[in-house]
């Protein structure tokens, strides 16, 4: 049994059809009843709901388990604490692999949310379970928020300067890699970084999406409190802080870093590129991305 933490989220959900389609019997584990339903229609063939939190229901959800795949809340200010209760429920539970989706570049403190993921690394490299730290780098799904009015505005607005260069990845690409890690032998005690070898400015980015939809189309930085008022309802203060720490360190050092070679191993294949992405995108919509 894969048991797949965060499993009603954009990236959980990846994962448990990525298992789905090799076989793998997973069991999600999610907040609340509410997405139970969404989990199951993904390839979970077992939910657990409950809190992360909650040692118990860590340990509850990791029995009888041999493996787990450990996506963490967004931007949790709890996110230390839970990683070491899974370790100390994983030890108990004898996992035999824990796999930890982690994030490019964990050393960059500046951005909490990577020193946070850095120390949950540490704590795992250190427990004497057999680990993998997944780290993959930004997703191509990001562009999705913006979609709407990149297609009707022909504007690509983000809070950080237009010309920092980010390596990117599908969300797909790094769901089969970590499927390969969870039902294959022989991926533990590695750390993979995931791209897909694009290193791309916003306003290339912007240059490519418009050779796919045929207009122009503008990257623009916004000023970012315009940005924290459109997305106070959707994040706490502390991810909102959390949020403008990383935006501050895109606009100096972008996110450039990750080698496509990485992924080619581990997929078997060229890894999706930002070109054919956005095709999909653009002919198919989010549901094609699936």
């Amino acid at each position: 049994m894969i048991v797949v933490t965060g499993a009603g989220g954009l990236t959980g959900l990846a994962v448990l059809r990525a298992l789905a389609r090799r076989g793998g019997a997973a069991r999600a584990f999610v907040h609340r009843d509410a997405v139970a339903t969404v989990a199951r229609s993904a390839g979970a063939g077992e939910v657990v709901v409950g809190d992360l939190r909650e040692r118990a229901d860590c340990r509850r959800a990791l029995a009888g388990a041999r493996r787990l795949y450990h996506i963490a809340p967004r931007m949790s200010d709890a996110e230390v604490e839970i990683g070491h209760a899974l370790i100390e429920a994983g030890r108990s539970a004898g996992l035999a692999h824990f796999v930890f989706h982690s994030v490019v570049h964990a050393q960059c403190d500046a951005m909490g949310h990577h020193r946070d993921k850095r120390l949950v690394e540490l704590a795992l490299i250190e427990s004497g379970l057999p680990y993998t730290l997944m780290q993959p780098t930004m997703y191509m799904q990001n562009l999705l928020p913006a979609w709407e009015t990149i297609r009707g505005r022909g504007l690509y607005r983000l809070p950080y300067s237009e010309q920092a260069r980010m390596s990117l990845v599908d969300l797909g690409d790094v769901a089969e890699a970590a499927a390969a890690v969870l039902t294959e032998p022989g991926w533990d005690g590695a750390a993979f970084e995931l791209c897909s070898g694009d290193r791309l400015t916003r306003v290339e980015m912007a240059a490519v999406i418009a050779g796919v939809l045929g207009r122009p189309v503008r990257a623009e930085r916004c000023p970012l409190d315009e940005w924290q008022v459109a997305a106070a309802g959707s994040r706490t203060p502390f991810q909102l802080e959390r949020v403008a720490a990383m935006f501050a360190h895109y606009d100096r050092f972008g996110l450039p870093g990750g080698n496509a070679r990485v992924l080619r191993m581990m997929l078997g294949r060229e890894p999706t590129r930002f070109d054919a992405f956005v095709r999909r995108l653009a002919a198919h919509g989010a549901e094609g991305l699936q």
